[in-house]
């Protein structure tokens, strides 16, 4: 064989070996539950695992949350591209009953932020919701004492991860002796609460928001009122627009969640299911929320969770 033609068929065959893991990586699929910050920084934890792992990571999420159709719909996209794992944040119970099929296929599920009922999933990876809301309670008990009356304005019906931070919730300001006069779903409508502020607040010391969506339009309800700052608010993860509320005495506290780690996790667990580890039940790994106040941001250069 001459020598240029042998040199030519070796950089090719060094080439192709190069460039073989590339395609050969296991792809596994993500599907948050929408598009807000919080749900990029947890892609952002997932994306630097599956790379570290060798891990292709195709990613689909829904413009608004709550639809476990577009979520169904979402989950076919993924498999289309031919991921063999999922990492999803369900949106209802319907979801494990196709997780389960899929079980039965040999691709396996990560949930990530919430669980739902069934035995679907290889494992969970959430915040610890109840304690969360716990937290949450301690925090407006330490301001307001024995007797201060407090609202609950809930996100949805049938969301495991708010329900879990509202009983929480709910538990703690029972222990604390608060007075839980006004409980509803709201969700993240700001006109809704406002509507609802607008007759309540004269009844009201304080207010729990479960989430960041609902944190954010209670916010903008307290504002339009004219009632921002006038009463403790404690509400849920961050955001410049969340951090500056702290910062100007308009909410009292926030629980941080941990997403970027949250999408670590998931990742880790999806490569040890496709490497053939085997569960006898579903996994749970539960991160602990933090809480964070204007004292404890003033003394921090920058959020470490800026979502």
């Amino acid at each position: 064989m001459p020598r240029t033609t042998l040199f030519i068929c070796l950089l090719l065959s060094v080439w192709g070996l190069s460039a073989m893991p590339a395609w050969a990586r296991d792809c596994i699929g993500l599907v948050p539950a929408g598009t807000s910050a919080y749900w990029s920084e947890l892609e952002a934890g997932a994306r630097r695992t599956a790379d570290d792992l060798q891990l292709e990571l195709y990613t689909r999420g829904p413009a608004q949350e709550g639809s476990v159709e577009v979520q169904l719909q979402l989950i076919d996209r993924v498999l289309a591209q031919g991921c063999k794992a999922l990492i999803i944040a369900p949106a209802g119970d319907a979801i494990d009953t196709r997780i389960s099929a899929l079980r039965a296929e040999g691709i396996p599920t990560v949930y990530v932020d919430r669980g739902v009922a069934g035995d679907g999933a290889y494992a969970l990876v959430a915040t610890d919701n109840f304690l969360a809301g716990q937290l949450a309670g301690q925090q407006l008990a330490e301001r307001l004492g024995r007797g201060g009356r407090v609202g609950v304005l809930r996100l949805r019906p049938g969301l495991q991860s708010t329900e879990e931070r509202e009983r929480g919730f709910l538990l703690a300001a029972q222990v604390s002796g608060l007075q839980v006069v006004f409980d509803t779903y709201l969700g993240d409508d700001r006109q809704r609460i406002v509507d609802a502020l607008s007759e309540q607040l004269p009844k009201l010391d304080g207010l729990f928001s479960p989430n960041g969506t609902s944190s954010r339009a209670t916010l903008a309800a307290l504002r339009q009122l004219g009632k921002a700052g006038t009463l403790d608010f404690v509400g849920f993860d961050g955001g410049e627009l969340l951090f500056d509320a702290v910062r100007e005495g308009q909410i009292h506290a926030l629980l941080l969640q941990q997403p970027q780690a949250m999408g670590d996790h998931a990742v880790r667990l999806v490569h040890r299911a496709l490497s053939g580890e085997r569960a006898i039940s579903r996994l749970q790994l539960l991160l602990e929320p933090r809480v964070l106040t204007a004292r404890e941001l003033a003394e921090m250069t920058a959020p470490q969770q800026p979502w």
